[in-house]
């Protein structure tokens, strides 16, 4: 239920405050850097404080500020555990949620295994869930010390499972660690799917690997230099991934031509969001001025996986990038995606950059997106623009009859998910005719890709809607909303 509550977020269109749609009315909004006015971006101080406002999205938008980022400030989730003593736990499952990738300290373990110890904890099962992912994936060298404790929490096997592999591997060296990886990748290397594939403990070798720093460059970046796009039945088809997040968790500056080489190659989903994730990790200059450098004569996909980390490092260059780019962007899904990386970093500019785009461009299925983003940003940042109101409480009814929707749909499955497409295509879809008595298919379905989806048509090919765009950047993004 959460999680359909959440998804109004990214869902949905409304017309609100906008022209009848009569062709593209684009109106030359961005400033050239020339041109730009000296903005200042938010305080960090600002954004600590909108983790205690009222309004728990609000909450949730200012801890994804510092979780999407990779932050490594240890003061986020105190404050994270202020806001839930606060609001309470019904409130902030979100919340705890967005906070799996925060700095852990032995204060706030403390404090969440004392949460998952309480008897009401599960009265509030989203909040305890997150609660134990978040004591999951914390930094294995503070969990040592408590090891003999943290197993008498009621902790479900497969996290007690998780907790223990991570703890044991503390004691791996780093030849050990390699070795392990080299087995698991081995044994996998005919593995069609991420199912079939023990893709968990993979990543929690990796994690052990980058303990030991600097010490693992030379092989990181002998192995992104591989060519595995037509390899079968080879291990490197499952290293290809963990070396590109080792590099990420590493912060290895010099691995950033290989990741956007790899990035532009489009090998599949999984590898583009591992590199536009370890490039945001990454996070240097040297990270967006590749990205830049590369943007005009990229192919769709990279500028929609190159827009990750534009929106992710938190600097005023990221900032100056985006604006740099977005005059040169016509597509209806990467130009609100820019606008978005620019509220994501609460800079003004992005304000009426984002409010132009929603009064005079045709958005799709982004526009509710972006303009929730807007909303959200201006209220962190204490700024105002005419529509802001009214905006606002179309989004809060929007909301609101979402909610009703879903709870009146929970017991019947076809009736919420036919919903759930009539709020992402906009359009009202005739209901299922009864089912029939299923038959089984006559043969095996093709094998998948180490994604694990099977698809009509190929990613790469023309989008059968008659777009021009290839399938994997047009309907097949939107299905995956």
């Amino acid at each position: 239920m959460a999680f359909l509550l959440s998804a109004w977020r990214a869902i949905g269109k409304m017309a609100l405050g906008r022209p009848q749609p009569g062709g593209r009315q684009r109106k030359p909004t961005e400033p050239s850097p020339t041109e730009r006015a000296a903005t200042v971006r938010l305080a960090e101080s600002k954004i600590k404080e909108a983790i205690l406002h009222p309004d728990p999205p609000i909450r949730q938008r200012a801890i994804r500020y510092f979780s999407e980022s990779f932050s490594t400030d240890a003061s986020i989730m105190p404050l994270v555990i202020r806001s839930v003593e606060t609001y309470g736990r019904d409130p902030s499952d979100l919340l705890i949620f967005w906070s799996r990738k925060l700095p852990q300290t032995k204060e706030t373990i403390d404090w969440i295994v004392g949460e998952l110890r309480d008897e009401q904890i599960e009265q509030t099962k989203d909040y305890a869930r997150s609660l134990r992912e978040v004591l999951a994936t914390a930094d294995a060298s503070l969990l040592s010390p408590m090891a003999s404790s943290l197993f008498d929490t009621g902790l479900p096997p497969e996290i007690n499972t998780k907790i223990s592999e991570r703890l044991e591997m503390l004691s791996w060296d780093e030849a050990r660690c390699w070795q392990e990886l080299e087995k698991l990748c081995e044994e996998g290397k005919d593995a069609s799917t991420m199912q079939q594939f023990n893709l968990n403990r993979s990543r929690q070798i990796v994690e052990a690997l980058a303990r030991f720093g600097n010490a693992c460059e030379e092989k990181v970046l002998s192995l992104l230099q591989v060519q595995t796009a037509s390899l079968v039945s080879d291990p490197m088809i499952w290293m290809e991934p963990m070396a590109v997040e080792l590099a990420g968790r590493l912060r290895l500056e010099s691995a950033v031509p290989l990741l956007i080489a790899k990035l532009r190659g489009d090998i599949d989903d999984m590898l583009n969001e591992g590199c536009a994730e370890s490039l945001s990790r990454i996070g240097t200059p040297a990270v967006l001025e590749a990205i830049a450098a590369a943007w005009t004569e990229a192919p769709d996909h990279f500028r929609l996986y190159g827009s990750t980390p534009l929106g992710c490092v938190h600097t005023d260059l990221a900032v100056e990038k985006c604006l740099q780019l977005l005059p040169g962007v016509n597509d209806d899904y990467i130009r609100p995606k820019l606008a978005q990386c620019l509220l994501a970093h609460f800079d003004p500019e992005g304000i009426e950059i984002a409010r132009q785009m929603l009064l005079h461009e045709e958005l799709g299925f982004m526009e509710s997106e972006l303009r929730i983003d807007l909303i959200e940003s201006c209220i962190i940042m204490d700024e105002q623009f005419p529509e802001l109101d009214a905006w606002r409480a179309a989004e809060e009814a929007q909301k609101a009859a979402h909610q009703k929707w879903v709870a009146e749909l929970e017991g019947d499955p076809a009736e919420l998910l036919r919903f759930a497409i009539e709020k992402l295509s906009g359009k009202k879809r005739p209901k299922a005719p009864p089912a029939k008595p299923a038959v089984l298919p006559p043969a095996s379905p093709p094998a998948a890709s180490r994604l694990g989806s099977v698809q009509k048509v190929g990613r790469n090919s023309l989008c059968p809607c008659g777009s021009g765009k290839k399938y994997k950047v047009c309907c097949l993004r939107k299905q995956r909303g």
